[in-house]
């Protein structure tokens, strides 16, 4: 592999080379809109950046630019926030793709750093790539993969957005963009309906969205939950959690065959 693996900083004649010992790309998917008053708006794109960094560090991969623009209507009630249409983002994220399967790629991972809230959409771009046009495609959403250790090692009861989990990455990440002394706690009066559940890691057994109107009403801030209690030491675990399981997936798809 060349000592580079960001794509974008790579001659075409480099890339040509790096695909004879890789054919595995990981593509950053994030979002643009609006983290309270103590993270960027870039927090959905900053987080699976740097994250596929670490991976492609230790595994044999390669590393697309980040897709900077998601599905945020939910957060359109804050200045900064850009928003595009479900089609129009599905659509995008598979040609994209499938644009580099022209050049040697056969397996894409679709690191999502905007997580939940457009998972269905990336579900359907995974199908798609692999029924329509024959590439090994995965969604890997960061929630999941560090859900487990959150749950164990969670401060706060509540954090769905911009809060103790997120904060607490960017912290290990980015830590330069992380305001803290800006961060407030925001708490939500009402409780959520049945099978429904406002935090990251609740139980919603059912689908449903928030509006922006709806968040508005929530939250003053931007924020749901207590970003007060992130620490960079939580970050890490979380981000290394990640990572570690991103690349044994990576590592098993690379395996030589037989």
């Amino acid at each position: 592999m060349p000592e580079k693996y960001a794509i974008a900083d790579l001659t075409w004649r480099e890339l040509d080379a790096a695909t004879d010992e890789t054919s595995t790309l990981l593509l950053p998917v994030g979002s643009t809109e609006q983290h309270g008053h103590h993270l960027p708006l870039g927090v959905d794109t900053h987080m699976p950046e740097a994250i596929c960094r670490r991976i492609a560090e230790r595994s044999r991969c390669l590393v697309a630019p980040a897709i900077p623009y998601g599905v945020s209507p939910h957060h359109t009630f804050k200045p900064g926030t850009v928003t595009v249409g479900s089609e129009t983002f599905r659509r995008y994220v598979r040609d994209v793709c499938v644009s580099t399967s022209e050049w040697g790629i056969e397996t894409v991972l679709l690191v999502n750093g905007h997580y939940l809230v457009q998972d269905p959409e990336l579900e359907i771009v995974v199908r798609d790539l692999r029924t329509d046009h024959g590439m090994r495609a995965f969604h890997v959403p960061l929630v999941d993969l560090f859900a487990d250790l959150a749950d164990e090692i969670r401060e706060s009861d509540l954090s769905f957005h911009a809060s103790e989990f997120e904060t607490s990455m960017m912290l290990a990440l980015c830590p330069d963009l992380v305001h803290m002394d800006r961060a407030e706690a925001t708490t939500i009066a009402e409780e959520a309906l049945p099978l429904t559940d406002y935090d990251a890691l609740g139980d919603n057994e059912v689908g449903w969205a928030l509006s922006a109107d709806e968040m508005a009403e929530l939250t003053p801030t931007g924020n749901l939950g207590d970003p007060t209690v992130a620490t960079v030491e939580t970050g890490e675990r979380l981000v290394e959690r990640v990572v570690s399981k991103a690349v044994s997936l990576v590592d098993a798809l690379e395996r030589p065959e037989g």
